[in-house]
């Protein structure tokens, strides 16, 4: 007798272990499924994010252009009305290199073909506006093509 209740609890044990295994292989199947889809969902508020964060850049950009190009009317401005103020030229100058600053960085990394393009004429300007006697001629042909690029750039990424 003490053989038989022996191995019926073996019996007991090893249907339990066995049966306690089996749930748990369940709940980590339940588990891989509700980590695949989160990882989906993950992934796809990730893209929409992504979206979200480019043409929140792409505005930032189309607004930083804006006003670069006021910038430059302010400074086409002071060159035909006070051409002699070489202060102002200078402030407007400094101005225009803030305000290129501010949008510089998103502007290479999503157009680095257009920043370089724009910065073969900007630096230039820059430059030349921040002297002590400023070159107004410079100033004016640099400032010219600086603001028709500027303007084509606002331009493409506004479509």
């Amino acid at each position: 007798m003490k053989k038989f209740n022996f191995i019926l609890a073996v019996i007991l044990l090893v249907l339990m272990a066995a049966g306690c295994s089996s749930n748990a292989d369940n709940e980590k199947t339940a588990e891989n499924q509700k980590g695949t889809t989160e990882t989906q969902k993950g992934t796809t508020e990730t893209q929409t994010d992504s979206k979200q964060q480019e043409s929140q850049s792409d505005e930032e950009i189309s607004n930083g252009s804006a006003k670069v190009i006021t910038v430059l009317d302010n400074l086409k401005t002071n060159l035909e009305t006070k051409a002699e103020n070489s202060e102002l030229i200078q402030t407007t100058g400094k101005e225009l290199e803030e305000s290129w600053d501010a949008i510089e960085k998103k502007v290479e990394e999503n157009y680095p073909k257009d920043y370089e393009n724009i910065e073969e004429s900007l630096y230039p300007l820059i430059s030349e506006a921040k002297k002590d006697k400023p070159k107004t001629a410079a100033i004016e042909k640099l400032m010219n093509e600086t603001k028709g690029k500027m303007e084509a750039f606002k331009e493409k990424i506004e479509s």
